[in-house]
Formats: structure tokens, C-alpha cells, sequence
């Protein structure tokens, strides 16, 4: 009896043992997870942060609404970041592809929603990371459009819109494979779809703007138009969806359409945006 006293009590122990190096191992395992996701958000905040010297978490808190002790805790990598506070982190930084990675590797079931939100424009690739620069630069914007269409470009029609200067970097986007040079002397866009997150979209939806002749307004080489109105939720998700898929369906219609190849370089651009900060109540966005 005493044998099987000492035999029970030694298995109870072992097993105890057991478990708990399981619930050690769990908690390791939990927190390089958590880690794994501060760094993530750490280096979105970080090179948010080095562009703009001047700024500091503070200012980060300012534009994400996210509490500052809370910004602080994830840039010491420490505790768990909530789906929903890395989510308004992320978007207030612009940088929506590094999100979607982001939910795709911590948390695929928000990864699914994002990729159905996104899936009109699947086929377009994200400009690599080294090159996006180009993309929102002043100084390389209109040869990059100019390229990025069927009949491309000339160094004719470069020079005649920026001089000497404008050749040299034509060239110099060449070496950076962002533009090839055909055999007929043409200049073509490495890649006509490509995609880039939203905070860069905005900088080249303004700088589009600055090539918007008013002089030529009510002529069929542009159009304008800008509306307001108050509307209910059903109104947001009609009008995103007619932005989002109907218009973009509709236009490529036209730019695909050999019938209308041409040498007339033309840009359109769709924005629709609340003037206030919207959430749905219960929804994570």
C-alpha cells in the first residue's frame, strides 16, 4: 500500500512538472509573439518618424489617437497590441500594405475582410519599397506618368517639358529599371500595374492637380467636379462601391480599348472621403 501511495504521488508530481513546463513554454511563446508584433509597429512608427525629424510620439498620438502610454509600451516592446489600436496606427501612417502583412501573419481572419475590401484591384503589384520615393517625387512624377501609358515616351517630349534636367532623369529612372528603353526609341514603364498604400496615392493625387490646366477647362482635355452632401452608412458603402468598382470598371473600358489608342497623355482620379473621422459603431474598420 505504501508503494502505491509513493508511485501515485510520483506520477502526480511528474505530471504537475509537465504541465507546468507547458504553461512556461506557452507564456515564451506568447510573448515572442507580442514582441514580434511591437517591432512590427515600432518600425512603421520609427520610419514614419525619421522622415520627419521634428515629430515625436506625442505627435503620433495627436494623429492616431492612440493613448501615448500605450504608443510608449509598443515602441519598448512590450505587451500586446489590440487588432484595433494597430489598425488605427497603421492607417494614420499610410501605410496599408505593411498592415495587411501585418493581419496576415497575426491575425488572418481581419487579413480575409481587408483582402475582400481590396480585391478590385488584386492584379496591381506594390511598388518595391526602395523605389516608391520615385512615385511621390516632384522631380520624377511626370516621367513616370508619361511612361506609364500604352505609347509611352520620348526624349523628345521629356526635354520639351523639363529641359536637360528632365533627360537626366529620365535616364536615370532607366538605370533604375523603373523605365525601358524599346527598340523604336520609346520609353515604357517597367510596370503599368503597380499600386502604392493610400499615403502615397494622396501625394500624387496632389501633385496631379498641378497639372490640371484651368485654362482649358470645358475643353474635352479635362473636367472637374466636386460634391458634398450629408448621407446614412447604406450612402458611404453605395458610393465606395460605385468608386471603387463601377467607375474603375467603366474607365478601363475606355484605356483598354484599342479603339481609342492614342499619343494624347490623359490621367483620372476618383477621392471620396468624410470631412469628419467616421467609424461604425461596433465594426472594426
Amino acid at each position: 500500500m505504501l508503494l502505491r501511495i509513493i508511485s501515485k504521488i510520483s506520477i502526480n508530481t511528474h505530471f504537475d512538472t509537465l504541465l507546468e513546463g507547458l504553461r512556461i513554454e506557452t507564456i515564451n511563446l506568447n510573448e515572442d509573439i507580442n514582441q514580434r508584433k511591437c517591432i512590427q509597429v515600432k518600425n512603421c512608427i520609427d520610419s514614419y518618424l525619421s522622415k520627419r525629424p521634428n515629430l515625436n510620439l506625442q505627435n503620433i498620438e495627436d494623429k492616431t489617437t492612440v493613448a501615448y502610454t500605450t504608443l510608449r509600451r509598443i515602441h519598448n516592446l512590450k505587451g500586446n497590441p489590440q487588432p484595433e489600436t494597430v489598425i488605427r496606427i497603421f492607417n494614420a501612417l499610410g501605410e496599408d500594405e505593411l498592415l495587411y502583412k501585418y493581419m496576415n501573419e497575426f491575425h488572418q481572419d481581419i487579413a480575409k475582410v481587408m483582402n475582400m475590401n481590396f480585391s478590385h484591384n488584386q492584379e496591381y503589384q506594390f511598388v518595391e519599397e526602395k523605389s516608391r520615393s520615385y512615385f511621390t517625387s516632384e522631380d520624377y512624377f511626370l516621367i513616370l506618368n508619361l511612361a506609364s501609358t500604352n505609347s509611352g515616351t520620348t526624349v523628345e517630349e521629356v526635354s520639351h517639358h523639363l529641359g536637360a534636367i528632365g533627360v537626366e532623369r529620365l535616364n536615370h529612372l532607366v538605370s533604375e529599371g523603373l523605365i525601358i528603353a524599346d527598340k523604336s526609341g520609346r520609353f515604357i514603364g517597367a510596370n503599368h500595374n503597380f499600386k502604392l498604400s493610400f499615403a502615397e496615392t494622396k501625394k500624387r493625387i496632389k501633385m496631379s492637380m498641378k497639372h490640371y490646366r484651368i485654362d482649358e477647362a470645358g475643353s474635352i482635355h479635362n473636367w472637374m467636379s466636386f460634391q458634398t452632401e450629408s448621407i446614412n452608412t447604406d450612402g458611404l458603402k453605395a458610393l465606395k462601391k460605385l468608386n471603387q468598382k463601377h467607375f474603375n470598371e467603366r474607365k478601363d473600358q475606355i484605356y483598354n480599348n484599342p479603339m481609342y489608342n492614342g499619343d494624347i497623355k490623359h490621367y483620372t482620379g476618383s477621392i471620396s472621403s468624410t470631412f469628419l473621422p467616421y467609424a461604425e459603431k461596433g465594426e472594426l474598420q
